[in-house]
């Protein structure tokens, strides 16, 4: 009878298994990645970021392709098309901000450890001498300041109260060439790539030696309303790979980054910290583990 009942509990037991497998498995998400195209001069710096994309949808195991619009876009323009109805992109990385989170899915984890925060100047070479005089931050406001056309980081710049003119991305680099501004902060990050990029365009363009701005904030991923399980699937993945050590191996070891932190030398020099009051809420609560001490 014991032997009876353990049979018929077997039996049972393969019975339910038979039925599980069955049964009709959802079929498996496939995201596809659409990003502004980028320019030519900075596909050295959509590495890292398309870097740490693939890794957090590697850690989620999530299946995905990735291609880039037909067009370029200024980050207000991008920021637009995420919250349009009709997106021609659904995925774009860019600076922190309260208000460009309204209407977007938000990711919120440091691509670059807060690096992009970390400015440095880009500068006409024989201009050194006049930036080794800077001693306080107050110096820096007999200076024009340069930046690109509805970056946050003017809002910042102003609000610290330093001089700055706005123009597009590629003309800034001219009127700095030109003389026309005299600094042009890009983060640590992006400032080396972006010279060497350029050198035949602007050959007098240096980063300065000594300087550097810090505030917190950094690109993060910003997807597209209506497409929730994406922006879900890249946090879910970048938890994941910081809690495993796979996000850390792949920024010890990623030239884009550890060539940027060996030519800046960021413990050598005169640092002056910022508020940045354009962050909402919720970034100014993103874990001290997601960010370069």
């Amino acid at each position: 009878m014991h032997r009876r009942r353990f049979v018929l509990a077997a039996l049972s037991a393969v019975g339910s298994t038979l039925h599980a497998r069955a049964a009709p498995a959802d079929p498996p998400v496939h995201f596809e990645i659409v990003y502004p195209r980028i320019r030519p001069t900075r596909d050295v710096q959509v590495a890292f970021a398309l870097a740490v994309l693939d890794l957090a949808m590697k850690t989620a195991n999530a299946s995905y392709t990735l291609r880039s619009a037909d067009i370029e876009m200024e980050r207000g323009r991008a920021l637009a098309e995420l919250a349009g109805a009709d997106n021609m992109i659904n995925l774009h990385w860019t600076s922190m901000e309260a208000q460009a989170e309204r209407g977007r899915n938000v990711v919120r984890i440091p691509i670059h450890r807060g690096l992009i925060g970390h400015r440095v100047f880009i500068i006409r070479k024989e201009r050194q001498a006049d930036f080794d005089k800077v001693a306080r931050f107050s110096d820096l406001k007999a200076f024009m300041c340069g930046q690109g056309l509805g970056w946050i980081d003017t809002k910042i710049l102003r609000a610290a109260g330093l001089n700055v003119q706005t123009s597009t991305y590629d003309t800034m680099f001219e009127m700095t060439q030109g003389g026309r501004v005299d600094f042009f902060p890009r983060g640590v990050v992006e400032a080396f790539a972006e010279l060497d990029g350029r050198r035949q365009l602007e050959p007098d363009l240096v980063v300065e030696n000594r300087l550097l701005l810090k505030y917190r904030s950094d690109f993060i991923f910003y997807v597209a309303a209506g497409h929730e399980a994406l922006a879900q699937t890249i946090e879910a993945g970048l938890v994941a790979a910081y809690r495993n050590g796979a996000y850390m191996r792949l920024f010890n070891t990623h030239h884009y980054i550890q060539d940027a932190l060996a030519r800046a030398d960021i413990a050598s020099r005169l640092i002056f910290t910022l508020d940045n009051p354009f962050l909402s809420e919720a970034d100014r609560r993103i874990p001290d583990e997601y960010w370069m001490s």
